[in-house]
């Protein structure tokens, strides 16, 4: 009888790990891997308050081509200002929103932004195949305390560039934000797979 239970548990967790094989082979269940320096921004403990976030992509299966246009939307629970910021596995990170296009990074409550709007002519694209976390930051502190929300874009460039050392990047966003009592700041953050 015992013997008989522990085939029938081995063949159970066979059929059930070969079930997520498939899921994940055909895109039902994906769990992309970060970089170090990606894993760094997703653990950052940005939340305080209860004001909540959402964010999405405009592909459900979150899988785009190289060159293929992303675009990203997120909305909020309260008035906020938010940024978006692209961190690469190598930890190259970029503030995709406030942009050249749309330098005021105001969002009003239970209200969806689309980046890129459908009239701006800054684009973001897929770049390299590998995994892109892209996180979102929205805080009611006044815009002025927090430089995510002010940096202009590099010269000749749609963005601004932040460099590739994700720990000193969120320690700098830790401390901008002031996070604590007086107001509200929340996170999350997405992954995009980029095929090739």
């Amino acid at each position: 009888m015992r013997s008989t239970c522990r085939v029938l548990g081995a063949v159970a967790l066979a059929a059930a790990a070969a079930g997520c094989a498939v899921a994940a082979r055909i895109g039902m269940v994906r769990k992309d891997v970060l970089s170090d320096a990606q894993q760094v921004v997703a653990d950052a403990q940005f939340n305080h308050g209860d004001m909540t976030i959402q964010a999405a992509v405009d592909r459900a299966d979150t899988t785009y081509s190289p060159g293929q246009p992303i675009a990203l939307s997120v909305k909020t629970s309260k008035n906020a200002y938010v940024a978006i910021l692209r961190v690469l596995a190598s930890g190259e990170t970029t503030i995709v929103f406030p942009n050249r296009d749309r330098r005021d990074a105001a969002i009003a409550a239970d209200t969806a932004l689309t980046v890129p709007g459908p009239r701006d002519v800054v684009k973001i694209a897929a770049d390299k195949p590998g995994v892109v976390l892209f996180e979102f930051i929205a805080s009611t502190t006044t815009v002025n305390n927090a430089w995510v929300f002010t940096r202009a874009p590099d010269k000749g460039s749609d963005f601004a560039d932040l460099g590739v050392t994700t720990r000193n990047i969120v320690k700098d966003l830790l401390g901008a934000l002031k996070i604590g009592p007086g107001h509200d700041t929340a996170a999350t953050y997405l992954t995009i797979r980029i095929a090739g």
